[in-house]
């Protein structure tokens, strides 16, 4: 068995090595084959060709004006700026669209308007829609202008005073626009006629529109002469603060330091006990607004009459 095993490791070994001999054989004879084709460099156009940088795209001859002008897009024109019109000589500019003459009053443009345009405002202040009836209110100075000083104190006047009802937005818009009409109603003479609707205002339960009348009537007062502002402003001032309704008695707390300084020693008199009255008032809103003024009518009271009084 020992025997058998070691001539079967022998053929074993004979035969490898008969192999291997077969394949050095083989290699021997292909070695010179093998040795060009593992140390044959690359061929010199294709080296040449991976070294070789791209050709940089084609450019105009820079010798050939032509031909760069020509490759050259035009830039788009520049837009003209818009031509400024003028207003010729004969025919000024005007700052209105309907055609009518624009006017100025108290650094508000205001377009003049027909007679008929003007009785068309003063239904939209009749109308049910309440915007129709505050732009109404607004354009009050036109609508003066329309019907001229008379028929403004004749009828538009006692027209407004009929409709102190209205809602507050509408009030406001009137109560504003009645210090506005001193001009429109015949001035200085005529501006105490103002004074009516607006003693209707000042009694009503809003506090802005009694606040946009009395700002209002103040400006007509400055407006009147001595005799109107003692009989007709001052007088006013007197019946507010002895009205039953407690809004005009507030009205009234605060308009009696504003006409303090002109009025004559009896009517200061008059009012003092008027203020007085207000400040021991039963309606502790009346009370509120008499106290705010205290100070204010004691200013004007030691600087007209004296540290004395």
């Amino acid at each position: 068995i020992f025997q058998s095993s070691s001539l079967a490791s022998n053929f074993q070994r004979q035969v490898a090595e008969i192999e291997h001999g077969i394949e050095r054989a083989e290699e021997s004879r292909n070695w010179p084959q093998l040795r060009q084709t593992r140390a044959a460099p690359y061929p010199k156009k294709r080296i040449a060709s991976m070294n070789k940088a791209p050709p940089p795209p084609e450019m105009p001859d820079v010798t050939d004006t032509g031909t760069i002008i020509g490759t050259i897009k035009p830039l788009a024109a520049p837009l003209e700026p818009a031509p400024i019109l003028a207003p010729s000589e004969d025919k000024p500019l005007n700052n209105d669209d309907g055609g009518g003459d624009a006017m100025d009053v108290d650094g508000e443009a205001v377009e003049s308007v027909d007679e008929e345009d003007a009785l068309a405002t003063v239904e939209k202040l009749r109308g049910d829609d309440l915007s129709s009836r505050v732009e109404a209110a607004r354009k009050l100075v036109t609508v003066a202008i329309a019907l001229g000083p008379q028929r403004t104190r004749d009828e538009l006047l006692p027209f407004l005073s009929d409709g102190v009802d209205d809602d507050d937005e509408v009030l406001e818009a009137v109560a504003s626009s009645l210090g506005k009409l001193v001009p429109y109603v015949g001035g200085r003479e005529y501006a105490a006629s103002l004074l009516q609707p607006l003693e209707l205002l000042l009694a009503v339960e809003e506090t802005v529109v009694r606040d946009k009348a009395a700002a209002s009537a103040v400006i007509v007062s400055e407006c009147t002469n001595d005799s109107d502002y003692a009989k007709e402003f001052v007088g006013m001032i007197g019946r507010l603060a002895t009205k039953e309704w407690f809004t005009a008695r507030i009205s009234a707390c605060g308009l009696i330091p504003v006409a303090f300084s002109k009025m004559n020693p009896e009517l200061r008199k008059t009012h003092l006990e008027h203020f007085a009255n207000l400040c021991r008032d039963d309606a502790p809103m009346v009370r509120r607004i008499a106290s705010r003024n205290l100070g204010k009518l004691l200013y004007t009271v030691v600087e007209t009459m004296g540290p004395a009084a």
